[in-house]
């Protein structure tokens, strides 16, 4: 069995890998190549195989099957437990042919037909022993002791086979994890070496990224650093890798497991034969054209010398070789020959990679070697890059400190995937940070450390501002005004050197700038205003937003004198022009009528509940009343006050029926003339 050597491993981030894997073969020959259970849905949907020889080819690819181990053994007839497992195969044979050999030389050849146990006393002692019976070949039927018996041989090559077959694949069933494949590559008749190229794609851990950012006192003048990237890679796998080339990609492109391994059963429908009545013989009519049916007949015979001939220069063939079945499935000339055809397909996949955009990749220049179920670190870049010394200031953060960070762009050849990176500064540790996805030309901004000797205090102050316009809309009068708002920062440095400082000031919704110092740069949340502190220096720093609010008032709430009031500001202020004016004031008019109506109407509803609580009382004190003659009179009394009461009683209701018709007319006056203003 040949061996497949590791030659290239391209690492994905999304948890794949890509493998191509190179070995040598002579004549005829196989290659194993051994997966956990897992990972056989991944390597069987993506595994190619290629014999870039001109003779040689790929017969077939095998695999172990999905079934666990009980499965399989009941496809054959033997069931070899783990104890007395001689005897146990010898019972499950029993018919087979057999060639024994007793002792050093004697043989014996003949057909099993059992065991059996004799009794014997040895030394006052009973002993059992078994006995082989079996018919030799002259047909004499013979027992023979099974410690006598030095080798065992079954002359079927069935049950030898299934005997293999068993015993492979409970061996095979103690790795439970673990899965073969069998690669078979036939010469076509050539001999020396030939090259066969394998790939496939399986789960792995994903490559992970961490740099150094190497700065000194001269650079930081110079605003750059020197930016270290290193690439962690894990070969948690049964194989070393040797020498091999490792190229690291990033990106999201699509990856799925697809149940491709497990044998899947589709139900179908059960249709039962058609019962039909046997075919009668029948004469068939000579046909006339008889020159028809002699041309037949002649091709007829003709036909297997053409057969014959063609199955003999089918052998003097050599077979197809695997490249130029590639090549005429892929649509290439039929005489490319096979190292053009994979540089051919290497170098398609890497323009597709690179035209789409969606992935980048790290090719490592120099091969790389990792032992099996090792981890190692892998140099990906060393470039020199823009950097600078900053402060960045940021409220939500650090109230009083800012925070010490390091700004840089990528202007290396190289896309930057995210991952910490360690900070030396002056050949010594300044802090850590996280570097970012970063594209060409990308700027980034990463904080590392707080500086506690810059201090910084802010506060807010609110003013509201006079009413500057008024709109009014569905009977609502809307009095706009600005809200100002001033914050103060305080900012301190107590080092010896100058530093420069971005101030992140939180947007608020609805605020814009009035006025600040220096223009600020823009970001998804904030105002970055840059600054310069020099050394020993303490400054502060004014902005002031605002905001537009407005307060809303409710037309049929206001009174006549109120809304004449307001009429008479927006005159004054020359937020209504003249025509407004005297809408506006009719509709106080009118408003005044109304609130004139509803006070009516309110009196005579107190004066009518009065008159209820009033007829109340009288009537219970009616009803008390006896039959003398003073209480007749009071009697009387009472009922002719109440007679006068329900005749006012009457006349108030007629009058709050007729205030509510007015009162309505009215609403709907003012109403109408509400909707037709605008300002």
């Amino acid at each position: 069995m040949s061996k497949l050597n590791v030659k290239k491993v391209i690492i994905f981030k999304h948890g794949v890998s890509y493998f191509i894997l190179e070995g040598k073969i002579q004549g005829n020959g196989t290659f194993e190549l051994e997966f956990k259970i897992d990972e056989m849905n991944d390597v069987l949907k993506s595994l190619f195989v290629i014999d870039t020889s001109q003779k040689g080819y790929i017969s077939s690819i095998s695999y172990d099957a999905a079934l666990d181990t009980s499965q399989l053994l009941k496809t054959i007839m033997l069931n070899i437990p783990d104890t007395n497992s001689f005897s146990s195969l010898v019972t499950q044979i029993k018919g087979a042919n057999i060639s024994l050999t007793i002792g050093t030389t004697e043989k014996i050849t003949g057909t099993i037909m059992g065991i059996e146990f004799v009794e014997k006393l040895i030394n006052e002692m009973k002993i059992t022993e078994k006995l082989l019976s079996m018919v030799k070949k002259d047909g004499v039927i013979t027992k023979i002791p099974f410690s006598e018996i030095t080798s065992f041989e079954i002359l079927s090559d069935d049950l030898k086979k299934d005997l293999n077959f068993f015993l492979e694949t409970v061996i095979a069933g103690k790795k439970k994890d673990s899965k073969k494949i069998i690669i078979n590559s036939e010469s076509g008749g050539e001999s020396g070496d030939r090259q066969v190229i394998v790939s496939y794609i399986r789960e792995s851990p994903v490559w992970k990224t961490s740099y150094r950012l190497i700065m000194s006192k001269q650079q930081a003048m110079d605003k750059k650093c020197l930016l270290s990237g290193w690439a962690l890679i894990e070969n948690i796998y049964n194989q070393d890798w040797e020498n091999i080339e490792l190229t690291l990609v990033a990106g999201m492109p699509v990856s799925f497991v697809y149940d491709f391994y497990r044998p899947i059963y589709i139900q179908r429908p059960k249709i039962q034969p058609p019962k039909v009545l046997s075919a009668r013989p029948t004469e068939i009519e000579e046909g006339l054209e008889m020159e028809k049916f002699r041309d037949y007949e002649m091709l007829a015979e003709e036909a297997p010398m053409e057969r014959m001939k063609a199955k003999k220069e089918a052998r003097r063939a050599p077979p197809a070789p695997a490249a130029a079945a590639l090549s005429s499935t892929m649509g290439f000339a039929a005489d490319m020959d096979d190292s053009t055809l994979m540089d051919k397909v290497k170098s398609q996949t890497a323009a597709q990679t690179k035209d789409l955009g969606e992935l980048f990749e790290y090719n490592i220049k120099n091969p790389v070697s990792i032992k099996r179920k090792h981890s190692a670190l892998v140099p990906i870049l060393t470039e020199e890059i823009k950097a600078k010394k900053i402060l960045l200031y940021n409220l939500h953060e650090h109230d009083k400190n800012p925070n010490a960070c390091l700004e840089i762009t990528n202007n290396s050849n190289l896309t930057l995937e995210r991952g910490p990176a360690t900070i030396i500064y002056d050949n010594n540790l300044a802090g850590e940070a996280i570097i970012p996805f970063l594209n060409k030309e990308d700027t980034r901004i990463l904080n590392y450390a707080v500086e506690q000797a810059v201090i910084i205090s802010h506060e807010d102050f609110t003013q509201n501002k006079d009413v500057h316009r008024i709109s009014l809309g569905g009977s609502y009068c809307y009095e706009y005004y600005f809200t100002n708002l001033r914050t103060v920062y305080k900012i301190k440095n107590k080092t010896e050197e100058e530093k420069e400082l971005y101030l992140d000031h939180p947007k608020k919704s609805g605020y814009k700038i009035l006025n600040s110092p220096i223009e600020p740069e823009e970001t998804t949340n904030y105002w970055r205003f840059k600054l310069t502190l020099k050394p020993k220096d303490a400054l502060k720093f004014e902005i002031e937003e605002r905001i537009e609010n407005y307060s809303s008032y409710y037309i049929y709430n206001f009174s006549k004198d109120d809304l004449l009031k307001r009429v008479e500001f927006y005159v004054r202020q020359k937020f209504i022009n003249e025509k407004l004016e005297a809408q506006l004031k009719e509709i106080g008019e009118i408003i005044g009528k109304q609130n004139s109506l509803n006070t009516k109407k309110s009196k005579l509803e107190d004066e009518k509940d009065q008159m209820t609580d009033e007829q109340a009382r009288l009537r219970e004190n009616i009803s008390v009343l006896g039959d003398t003659s003073q209480e007749n009179a009071l009697r009387e009394k009472y009922v002719k006050k109440l007679t006068l009461q329900e005749e006012r009683f009457e006349k108030i209701s007629n009058e709050i029926k007729q205030l509510d018709q007015e009162l309505s007319s009215i609403e709907k006056e003012i109403q109408d003339k509400i909707e037709k203003l605008k300002a």
